[in-house]
């Protein structure tokens, strides 16, 4: 499969994921009042702790060993143990929370066997569908991953929206969206099923990447601990700011920065997708230079494009908000601009993760979010009872800003890696004009209606698009990037 038809497979694949995400988001706002938002959002926080900190890793190292376990013939051995390791975590959270909540009731206004019961199938369902649906993508099943991509955001969207029928509630619109995941958990019944088809088992040859527990606790075991700091720098602020404030203003925030953070994660994870297969391949059996050199591949073709990506967030925060919150959150509008800088800065220091996972050394993550997790919840404390929203978006802007700014020496001393120095200016230049052309259709709009955002958007896409290709045209053509290619442009790390 082409390159170019691979963009396009899941370039319209994750469209249609966007669309279902945003309809979410629209009709959550509508149905759910800002505080019944806000403890939806405090329960999701829980939900993803437990399955980020201690899943994903597990669901990131065994991507980055999928191939070579499938070309063994082990992979289906692999998938077995994780199965176990997901009904084990889902319990163990289940019961925490449980506790946590009936003692604490850290999320507002929820019982807490629904806290519980919410949080073991978020785990159950998500963890199955991650790992299902990108172990497809990466044998190269494009579609499939896409399928079941959309399996999960419309099936998910459907059932909240038909549960909450008779009466919205924060419990049945949850139940609904993390049923969404259990349906596409099938991806990993297929993914097992073609790992058992397509290589005879065999015995696994020594150079294949271990699957021990002595492996897998010094991979996951940094990566929870970096995890749970960004969970204090990134998710914190949903119960510091009700302690400060109340919970309605945490449904505002929360609503807010969604708008930009939606976007831009469905975005990384676009790009990842396409790129992934390309990066770890070109992994294998490497040293410390050839692993810097396909991250130094990897960091000049991503953050060029981010920087551009957050560049038309800034730029159309206002038509976001108009087209995609109900009525009763439009006064988040005024103060988008932060939380896009803050998700552009998050964005571009995750290449410390994939320079981590290309090493198979999480470690060098913990730094950078250690400090977030310090400067979020301090300055969202003392800035928040004066300033709810904007005081929030800049604290959380500052702990961004404070963790990039850790990111760059502690890369340069993990591997001799190179910062893209002339694209990321080049791309900041284009990024400019992008941004003013939606601040300036903005500041033309005596009143803003969805039929003008909407325009506003198409324009500002296709602008952004294009400038997309202009940086992204060389590596493209190359098909797969390699070493000496784009490189060549990059400037010396600082």
């Amino acid at each position: 499969m082409t390159p170019f038809r691979d963009i396009i497979i899941l370039g319209l694949g994750r469209a249609l994921q966007v669309l279902a995400g945003l309809i979410t988001i629209k009709t959550a706002t509508t149905v759910l009042s800002p505080g019944e938002v806000g403890s939806m959002n405090q329960l999701m926080s829980l939900a993803i702790l437990g399955t980020s900190a201690l899943l994903m890793p597990m669901t990131a190292y065994i991507g980055r060993g999928c191939l070579e376990w499938m070309d063994a013939g082990i992979l289906s051995q692999r998938l077995a143990s994780y199965l176990l390791i997901i009904l084990a975590v889902a319990l163990a959270c289940g019961l925490v929370v449980w506790a946590i909540q009936a003692q604490l009731m850290v999320v507002s206004g929820m019982a807490p066997v629904w806290v519980a019961g919410l949080v073991v199938l978020y785990t159950v369902g998500f963890a199955l569908h991650t790992m299902g649906s990108s172990g497809l993508n990466l044998i190269g099943h494009r579609f499939l991953y896409i399928l079941f991509m959309n399996i999960a955001a419309w099936g998910g969207l459907l059932l909240a929206i038909w549960w909450s029928k008779q009466e919205a509630s924060p419990e049945l619109w949850l139940l609904g969206i993390f049923f969404g995941f259990l349906l596409s958990s099938l991806s990993y019944v297929l993914l097992d099923r073609y790992a058992r088809m397509t290589v005879p088992v065999r015995s696994e040859a020594p150079s294949v990447l271990p699957f021990d527990w002595k492996t897998m606790s010094m991979f996951v075991g940094p990566q929870a601990i970096a995890f749970l700091f960004f969970w204090i720098q990134t998710q914190s602020y949903r119960f510091v700011l009700s302690w400060v404030t109340d919970v309605t203003t945490v449904g505002l925030f929360a609503a807010g920065y969604m708008i930009c953070s939606v976007p831009m994660q469905t975005f990384e994870s676009l790009f990842n997708e396409f790129y992934s297969p390309t990066m770890f391949r070109a992994l294998k059996g490497q040293n410390i230079e050839g692993i810097a050199r396909a991250w130094n591949d990897y960091a000049a073709a991503y953050i060029p494009a981010v920087i551009l990506f957050g560049a038309f967030l800034i730029g159309n925060a206002t038509f976001l908000v108009k087209l995609l919150l109900g009525e009763q959150f439009q006064v988040i509008a005024s103060i988008l601009i932060w939380p896009a800088l803050t998700e552009t800065f998050r964005a571009v220091s995750s290449t410390l993760h994939q320079l981590g996972l290309a090493k198979v050394d999480m470690t060098v993550n913990i730094l950078p979010v250690m400090i977030g997790a310090f400067v979020a919840p301090t300055l969202v404390y003392f800035l928040a009872p004066s300033e709810p929203l904007l005081g929030t978006a800049l604290a959380l802007l500052a702990a961004a800003g404070a963790a990039f700014i850790a990111v760059i020496p502690i890369s340069c001393r993990a591997l001799p890696v190179v910062w893209p120095i002339r694209r990321i200016l080049y791309a900041a230049a284009l990024a400019v004009p992008l941004c003013l052309l939606g601040r300036a259709m903005g500041a033309g709009f005596e009143e803003l209606t969805e039929s003008k955002a909407m325009i506003a958007l198409v324009i500002s896409g296709l602008a952004m698009v294009l400038l997309q290709y202009v940086m992204a045209k060389k590596w493209l053509r190359q098909g797969r990037p390699a070493a000496g290619g784009i490189c060549e442009e990059t400037g010396v790390c600082p």
